[in-house]
């Protein structure tokens, strides 16, 4: 398989203060701009599958490719960005949000398929904030799902997704750290059964240099 993670556009929390972002962005005028221009190159990856993250910002990504390469974006919670939904910014201000609920999600993504276990709490449900730790195990579990639906496949899969998961997805993959994927940006990865191999990491040449950002 052919494996793309993509980190979604710019936030409206990348662009504000630590102490001044929210439990879930929308994107920013320049974040809707990358997401098209993703939307536009899109089609030469020849995707078959598109699964997306229920974060709105990784939706509002997802949105141009789904339309531009007529997939059905399949939601999973498994994608989320680490820390889970929470509001505030230091500990012990932290508290979990519900996140959107399979209504809100199917009412304003309607082209979407929503994964049975995001229902009316919310898909975070307002569990606690998920540890650096555990958001490494949930990668290597996210890795091994992986492996075991497509890597015996020909699929060419997208995971839209966040900078920090999407690093310590690598993480299990390179002995190294890469660095900060930018907004937009695409990781080629191809899997079998036995290997992987990194192809392409942090990939925007469908973006302007006036249009990169982290």
């Amino acid at each position: 398989m052919q494996l793309f993670l993509i980190r979604h556009a710019q936030s409206q929390n990348n662009a504000l203060p630590e102490e001044e972002r929210v439990e879930d962005p929308g994107l920013t005028e320049l974040g809707h701009q990358q997401a098209q221009l993703l939307g536009a190159w899109i089609p030469s990856l020849k995707l078959t599958r598109l699964i997306t993250s229920p974060f709105r910002r990784t939706l509002l990504t997802t949105e141009p490719i789904r339309r531009a390469t007529l997939l059905t974006p399949e939601v999973q919670v498994d994608l989320h960005e680490q820390g889970g939904c929470y509001s505030g910014h230091s500990f012990p201000n932290i508290t979990g949000r519900p996140g959107m609920t399979r209504d809100e999600i199917e009412a304003e993504f309607s082209d979407y398929q929503v994964s049975d276990d995001i229902d009316g709490s919310g898909w975070w449900s307002s569990k606690p904030f998920e540890t650096w730790e555990a958001a490494r195990w949930r990668a290597a579990r996210l890795i091994e799902s992986t492996k075991r639906e497509f890597a015996h496949t020909d699929e060419r899969v997208a995971f839209v997704m966040h900078a920090d998961i999407k690093s310590l997805f690598l993480s299990h993959l390179h002995d190294e750290h890469l660095g900060v994927p930018c907004n937009t940006s695409v990781t080629e990865i191809e899997l079998t059964p036995n290997s992987h191999k990194i192809l392409e990491f942090n990939l925007t040449g469908h973006l302007p240099a006036d249009r990169i950002t982290h």
